[in-house]
């Protein structure tokens, strides 16, 4: 029976203020009684049956509607109308009518190539991750006109269906097409340019060199590579392709450090063929100064390699000579583990698609990890491509990925572009204090509710609720209302997805795919604490959702993306509260510190630190030279408290601005803390002296007044002040100012001490 494909308008944002008409069944008889002719575009899934067969009923629908809605796209881009219709016969086959006459613009056989090129790269990616094989499409056209008397008028569309199938099913001479001809202009030429995207160091965010991507001429249909390397695989000229790309991306470089590194696009069919002479390289490396070193080799074909030791032994011979080598797409195709291993390759690029929603997919994380491990065991880096997000590049970074690339860094563009300035100021997330609670937030204040369902519950009405239920991710599992379990939706469709999961599962309860042991915690607990227990979780449940209970019944669920956002909204304001330069807490922490030594009823000293001769070495060698003694003193301060102090999780360095400090320390630790301060500073400071006032002990400078005069080298004067709990920050404040002023009055490095009794 006549199929028709229903068109969803609402996937573009094509414009049209017509309301289409869409044709279920018999409307296709509709359609060519009411028009004078169509032309036809044919598509078919090559080897379809037998792919169906190995990957199964839903992957093969799924790739259907892929498809379905590809070939949709490029109607609307290509024809520039929204009257064309698509409809199938059989599975794994599509067939585009146009009501308009679109041979005036473009040859039906040029469009129908363009259709073909763009719909299988577009699928491509996806179904190298699913299946490790492209998909090729078979394409043929033909046209339809109508006759004036019905009994001919099916038999005329049928004829002309059948037309365009025969087309497709002799793979048509591409040398005939305009395109081929267009193309042969375009290698003759030379007319080829190319675009350069950075690849970065995530480790340091310094551009570790910068792949070159082929483009065609303005306004070409072989602008894009994918069609430019399509025809020239097509008509056999692929290498001729290559070596002008390759001229293009070598001479177009322009200056860069002599460190990084040119990727060059390179099929594995190229580097054995006899004409790809490293001898011809080297001279344009020679001309444009460049070398053997900075060239990477990236062998982007997907497909196997025939002789893969001919292959190996020409890439030996290429890399003795001091090229690197970059595999692509790893895992896929040749670069299979084994064959990878075998290479050792300099790099290892993963696809985007390991990328998409790496935030919360367990499963590419584990990969991109895995894959991180493996590169350093065999002496190489991963180079993660497709970087679109902040959040996405946070996470490789996370992960200890080496080098990303992506429009987060970077689009491609002639001439070399710099890096975004979201990609310069992206850090690592830091990891969560677990000494003091910097987050009080309850989480009750960012539960969802949740769908909860009876323990006995079958599978399948669970599934509903995932499938009525738009942005449902989990499912609380109850028993009276006391949380059980917990099943998240890709659990679930993990569980269903198998040959015979739906069937398996259709008479079952829902205890038997939960999670029996979710992480369950009191609504009054702290974000923070319940983001340490989430990430603690087994790697596999690290992102599945947190129950949330009040007094033992169910209150909600928090998802770990949620937590996040909240910790790191909370830390961004922290960190507005802490010292630009030494990164040390200001005032209000350090308020908070000494309020909570008063609530925790705890005797505790401070020691007030002051730079002496401070301002007239800032005005005699610049607020750099002093932004240093401030970074220098700060440094000595940290490292004499952490060896000589109580305890990371107890002693406390804030910082009150320019070059005053406070430590807040246990009383019997604060002199030999001074001591250690006093000692290493006396004798480092000297350093940030030029050679005649470090000889002479003194520089000259101006004081206050106005005066030039002979001042000491910067020394620290350090007041110890014994506290009590009883004791206010007014009166803290009034005995740390007379404390400070006595200190001082002492000539060089020193500290004193009021002792009160305690």
């Amino acid at each position: 029976m006549l199929q028709l494909i229903k068109k969803k308008s609402d996937y573009f944002n094509f414009p049209s203020d017509r309301n289409r008409d869409f044709f279920e069944g018999p409307g296709i008889g509709s359609l060519i009684q009411n028009v004078g002719s169509l032309n036809i575009l044919y598509f078919a899934i090559q080897d379809f049956p037998t792919l169906f067969e190995m990957y199964g009923r839903e992957w093969a629908t799924s790739l259907e509607n892929q498809i379905r809605v590809a070939i949709e796209n490029e109607g609307y881009l290509r024809l520039q109308h929204d009257e064309f219709h698509i409809f199938s016969f059989n599975a794994g086959e599509f067939f585009l009518l146009d009501p308009n006459d679109c041979s005036k613009k473009l040859a039906l056989d040029e469009l129908a190539y363009q259709f073909k090129v763009n719909i299988e790269n577009l699928v491509k990616s996806d179904q190298i991750s699913l299946t490790g094989n492209t998909i090729t499409l078979n394409s043929g056209h033909s046209s339809f006109r109508a006759s004036h008397t019905n009994n001919k008028l099916w038999s005329g569309f049928l004829s002309a269906i059948g037309e365009a199938r025969l087309e497709a099913q002799n793979n048509a001479d591409l040398s005939n097409l305009e395109l081929s001809k267009e193309f042969c202009e375009i290698i003759k030429h030379s007319r080829v340019n190319c675009h350069y995207q950075p690849i970065v160091n995530l480790a340091d965010k310094r551009i570790h060199g910068w792949e070159a991507l082929a483009r065609g001429p303005r306004n070409s249909p072989f602008r894009s590579p994918l069609t430019l390397f399509d025809m020239a695989e097509n008509i056999g000229k692929l290498f001729q392709l290559e070596r002008i790309c390759r001229e293009s991306a070598i001479s177009s470089f322009g200056e860069f450090d002599q460190q990084q590194k040119l990727f060059l696009n390179i099929h594995p069919r190229t580097i054995v063929d006899p004409n790809f002479s490293s001898g011809e390289t080297k001279i344009l490396l020679d001309r444009w100064g460049l070398k053997p070193e900075n060239i990477v080799f990236e062998i982007t074909e997907r497909h196997s390699v025939k002789d893969f030791k001919t292959f190996r032994k020409t890439l030996d011979h290429y890399r003795n000579q001091g090229y690197l080598v970059a595999i692509d797409d790893a895992g896929t195709g040749y670069s299979g583990l084994s064959s990878i291993a075998e290479i050792k390759p300099d790099y290892i690029k993963l696809d985007k698609s390991f990328v998409d929603n790496i935030e919360t997919s367990q499963v590419n994380r584990a990969i991109v990890e895995t894959f991180t491990d493996f590169s350093e065991k065999i002496g190489g880096k991963l180079l993660v491509e497709g970087i679109e997000t902040q959040s996405q590049a946070v996470a490789m970074i996370d992960m200890g990925v080496h080098l990303g690339q992506g429009y987060f860094f970077a689009r491609p563009a002639r001439t070399k572009p710099d890096l975004t300035n979201e990609a310069m100021k992206i850090q690592k997330t830091p990891e969560l204090r677990t000494d003091t609670n910097i987050c009080g937030i309850p989480v009750k204040n960012l539960v969802n509710k949740v769908g909860a369902v009876e323990i006995d519950t079958p599978v399948p009405v669970v599934q509903n609720i995932f499938e009525q239920g738009s942005g449902v991710s989990s499912v609380a599992v109850v028993k009276n209302n006391v949380p059980c379990g917990l099943i998240m939706e890709y659990r679930l469709n993990k569980h269903l997805s198998g040959k015979f999961g739906v069937a398996l599962y259709s008479n079952k309860a829902i205890a038997s795919v939960m999670d029996d042991s979710p992480l369950t915690i009191d609504l009054e607990t702290s974000v923070e604490n319940v983001s340490k227990q989430a990430m603690a979780r087994e790697r596999k449940k690290a992102y599945d959702d947190i129950i949330i209970t009040n007094e033992g019944k169910l209150f909600g669920v928090v998802s770990v993306q949620k937590l996040l956002d909240t910790l790191a909204h909370v830390q961004v304001e922290m960190a507005k509260g802490t010292n630009p330069l030494t990164g040390l807490p200001g005032n209000l922490g350090i308020e908070k510190e000494i309020e909570r030594r008063m609530e925790d009823k705890e005797n505790y000293s401070i020691i007030y630190a002051d730079l002496d001769n401070f301002k007239v070495y800032n005005d005699t060698y610049g607020f750099k030279g002093g932004d240093k003694i401030i970074l220098l003193i700060s440094r000595i301060i940290t490292w004499a408290t952490a060896k000589y102090g109580s305890d990371v999780t107890t002693d406390f360095i804030g910082h009150i601005g320019g070059d005053d400090f406070v430590q807040v320390i246990s009383p019997e630790k604060a002199e030999r803390i001074c001591l250690a301060i006093t000692r290493c500073f006396k004798r480092i400071v000297k350093t940030s002296y030029n050679a005649k006032d470090r000889a002479n002990g003194w520089m000259e400078g101006k004081g206050r007044d106005g005066a030039t005069a002979k001042f000491p080298l910067v020394s620290v004067s350090l007041a110890i002040l014994d506290c009590t709990p009883e004791q206010s920050l007014l009166e803290i404040g009034e005995q740390a100012a007379s404390l400070k002023k006595w200190a001082k009055s002492i000539e060089g490095n020193c500290w004193v001490r009021e002792r009160r009794q305690i």
